[in-house]
C-alpha cells in the first residue's frame, strides 16, 4: 500500500467511525455551556422568546433535546449566572462608572450644538437653538480614518486604494501616469484626496522614506507594521489594527492636538470591557455559550499584541495600560472603524433625535440631521445598536459594548 493509499484509507476509516457512532438515546447531563447555548439559539430562532418565562423556556429546551435530563431550576440558575435574565439586570457587570472623559480641546462646533458635561450623563452634546426636522446639523470628516482591514491583501497587490482601500475599477486603473502610484512598492491611490490624506504615513510606516530628518529614524519600523499588519489580517484583530495607525498619525502630528483629543474621548480600558463579555455568556450573535477565551489566554492575547505594537515604535513606546486604554477607548468611540471627533460626543437612546449618515465614500465622512424637531437645551442623541431589535438584544449589547444599562423611555415601554 501506497503512502497516498495509506493516508486515503485512514480518512475512509475516520469517516466510518464519525458516520455510524449511534446517538445518545438515553438521559444525558449536559453541560451548563451547552445549555446556554441552547437557550441562546432559541432566542435567536425567535427573538419573541426572549420574553418568555423560565417554565415555557425550560420547556422549549426539553423540546428541542428530549435526551437532556436538565431541571427548570438549573436554567434559571445558569441564566442568572451568565447575566442572561432580563431580572437579574442588577447583578449584571456594567463598567459606566469606569469610563472617565475630560474637556475635549480645540473642537470647532457647529452653530447650534454645544458641550455639557453633567453628572448623570457625562459629557455629552445639547442644543443652543430650536432645529427642525430634517435639518443638516453638521457635517465632518474623521479624526481618525482606518482603512477596511479585509481589503489589505488587495490594497498591497495595487487592485484598491491604499488609503479609503476602495476597489479600484478598470477605467481607474491607469495610476501610474495620474502620478497615484507609490515610487517603492505595488499600492495605488484612487485619488489625489487620498494620497494627499496617506501619503505621508504611508511612507513612513512602510518603507520610512518620508522622514524629515537627514538620517533613517526609527520613528517607526516598517518591517514591524508589516507584520503586525498581515497577523491582524489573519487574526481579525481589528482593534490592534486601528490603534496602530492612531498612534502612527498621533505621533506625526507635530501640534500635539491629536493626541489630546483622542484621550479626551471616552476612555475605559479593554480589560475592563472584557469582564463585561465574560459576564453575559459571552457573544450572543456568534453563539459562543461564552467568552471567546478565558481570562488568562485572553490577557497572553492582549500581550502578545502589545509586544507586536511596541515594535513598530522603538522611539516612542507606550506602557501596557496605556495600550490597553487606547484598545477600549477605540472600540466604544468608533463608527464603523473610523473614530469622528464630534460624533463621538453624541450618548445613546434607542429613540434617538438624530440620524447620523455615513457618506457612500467612507473618507468622506458623515451628516448628522434632526430626526424630529428639537429644542433649545435637549441633549443630541443617537442610537449605538438597532433600535428594531428586542429590548433584551438592545440591553444585552449596551451593556456589554458600552458598559451601562439603558434606561430609556422605549426600552421602558418595550419591556
Amino acid at each position: 500500500m501506497t503512502l497516498d493509499q495509506e493516508s486515503l484509507a485512514k480518512n475512509v476509516e475516520v469517516i466510518s467511525i464519525n458516520d455510524s457512532k449511534p446517538e445518545e438515546t438515553g438521559p444525558v447531563v449536559p453541560h451548563e455551556r451547552q445549555i446556554v447555548d441552547a437557550v441562546i439559539a432559541i432566542w435567536k430562532e425567535d427573538p419573541a422568546t426572549e420574553s418568555l418565562g423560565i417554565t415555557k423556556l425550560h420547556g422549549l429546551v426539553k423540546a428541542k433535546h428530549p435526551n437532556w435530563s436538565v431541571s427548570e431550576k438549573r436554567v434559571k440558575t445558569l441564566l442568572k449566572k451568565f447575566g442572561l435574565l432580563s431580572s437579574s439586570s442588577n447583578e449584571q457587570f456594567t463598567y459606566a462608572s469606569e469610563i472617565k472623559s475630560e474637556n475635549t480641546p480645540d473642537i470647532e462646533l457647529p452653530s447650534k450644538v454645544q458641550i455639557v458635561m453633567t453628572s448623570k450623563r457625562g459629557k455629552g452634546l445639547y442644543a443652543k437653538h430650536n432645529i427642525a426636522k430634517g435639518e443638516l446639523i453638521w457635517e465632518e470628516e474623521p479624526l481618525f480614518f482606518i482603512p477596511p482591514l479585509a481589503n489589505i491583501n488587495l490594497i498591497k497587490s495595487g487592485t484598491a486604494c491604499s488609503h479609503c482601500g476602495r476597489l479600484l475599477q478598470q477605467s481607474e486603473g491607469n495610476t501610474v501616469l495620474r502620478g497615484l502610484d507609490c515610487q517603492v512598492c505595488a499600492e495605488v491611490w484612487c485619488g489625489t484626496k487620498c494620497k494627499k490624506l496617506d501619503g505621508v504615513l504611508h511612507g513612513l510606516l512602510k518603507h520610512n522614506v518620508y522622514n524629515p530628518n537627514a538620517k533613517r529614524s526609527k520613528l517607526f519600523d516598517p518591517e514591524a507594521f508589516l507584520h503586525m499588519q498581515d497577523y491582524c489580517l489573519e487574526d481579525q484583530w481589528n482593534a490592534l489594527y486601528a490603534i496602530t495607525l492612531i498612534y502612527a498619525d498621533i505621533l506625526n502630528d507635530k501640534s500635539g492636538t491629536k493626541a489630546k483629543q483622542f484621550k479626551a474621548m471616552a476612555r475605559v480600558s479593554q480589560d475592563i470591557r472584557y469582564k463585561a463579555l465574560n459576564s453575559s455568556a459571552g457573544a450572543f450573535d456568534t453563539l459562543s455559550g461564552g467568552a471567546l477565551f478565558v481570562q488568562e489566554q485572553q490577557e497572553n492575547l492582549w500581550k502578545l499584541g502589545y509586544e507586536k505594537f511596541l515594535r513598530i515604535f522603538p522611539s516612542n513606546p507606550i506602557d501596557y495600560q496605556e495600550f490597553m486604554y487606547m484598545m477600549g477607548t477605540y472600540n466604544i468611540n468608533n463608527l464603523d472603524s473610523n473614530v469622528f471627533l464630534i460624533q463621538s460626543h453624541l450618548n445613546h437612546n434607542c429613540n434617538p433625535n438624530t440620524s447620523v449618515e455615513t457618506e457612500l465614500l467612507r473618507t468622506d465622512g458623515l451628516k448628522v440631521y434632526a430626526a424630529r424637531d428639537i429644542r433649545a437645551g435637549e441633549e443630541l442623541t443617537t442610537t449605538y445598536v438597532n433600535p428594531k431589535n428586542t429590548v433584551q438584544q438592545r440591553q444585552r449589547e449596551l451593556r456589554v459594548n458600552w458598559g451601562f444599562l439603558c434606561g430609556c423611555e422605549k426600552c421602558k415601554e418595550d419591556l
